[in-house]
């Protein structure tokens, strides 16, 4: 087990990519708590864990509150003293809509969950990682940051901004031995796609076109993020720190 005997934190960890994390992680042996605005969906993946063997913690929560990210790393030190892995999973999508048609309302919550939201995280659990000279943190951004077709102006700033946060905390808490990565997916198999299908004027056309951008020609599993998340929040990727690393199915090199 990889991860024995590490605390890992995880947010946004109900659905998707977070779900599929919280269970690779508990196998590799790690303690994992995760938090997720969606209680219900929380407390089922924590009973599905459950009933295979793997005890998680979970705590309801919205990232883009700091009172509520204070409450979920104090609950962590309270509880296990430590934290050694920190996943800023959470994440929310913008509609398909032209740029200039973007209410401000919108551009704000977005900003506010998925940049907002990591930036709370990293800031609260970053002095526990100093006080000890080590820890993981991974960042969820995006293809988005990097190749992009429009209509998601929120989103695609947003995971850009993650991109330079994650450089600016590997340079500047490598003397801690602090590393921070970031995984940028491609097309995966989440709730998150499954909105957007189902907002999707023709999803069979969406779905071809998924296909059609992505070299390896396919959907990715949620579980295959979870393995690149897994790498960069162990030692195997001891001298890997300030990394954007795609998992798009090659569509970046297209």
């Amino acid at each position: 087990m990889i991860l024995k005997n590490k605390i890992a934190l995880i947010t946004g960890g109900a659905t998707g990519i977070g779900r599929a994390t919280v269970e690779t992680m508990a196998k590799q042996g790690a303690v994992v708590i995760f938090c997720d605005k969606n209680k219900q969906q929380g407390i089922k993946n924590k009973k599905r864990l459950s009933n295979m063997g793997l005890e998680t913690f979970f705590l309801s929560a919205d990232v883009s509150k700091e009172s509520d990210v204070k409450k979920v790393i104090n609950y962590t030190i309270k509880n296990f003293k430590q934290i050694d892995i920190l996943f800023n999973n959470a994440g929310i999508e913008q509609n398909v809509t032209p740029s200039h048609k973007v209410d401000v309302k919108t551009f704000d919550k977005i900003i506010a969950v998925n940049l907002k939201g990591v930036f709370l995280f990293c800031k609260h659990t970053l002095p526990h990682m100093m006080k000890r000279k080590r820890g993981a943190i991974v960042n969820n951004s995006s293809i988005s940051a990097f190749a992009n077709v429009g209509g998601n102006i929120s989103y695609a700033a947003s995971k850009g901004a993650i991109m330079s946060l994650t450089r600016v905390l590997a340079i500047e808490y490598a003397k801690y031995n602090i590393r921070v990565n970031a995984v940028c997916p491609g097309v995966i198999d989440t709730p998150m796609n499954e909105r957007n299908l189902k907002r999707a004027k023709n999803k069979n056309e969406l779905k071809n076109k998924w296909k059609t951008i992505t070299p390896l020609g396919r959907v990715a599993s949620p579980y295959e993020l979870a393995q690149t998340v897994l790498f960069l929040s162990s030692e195997m990727s001891s001298f890997v720190t300030g990394v954007g690393l795609l998992v798009d199915g090659g569509r970046a090199a297209n």
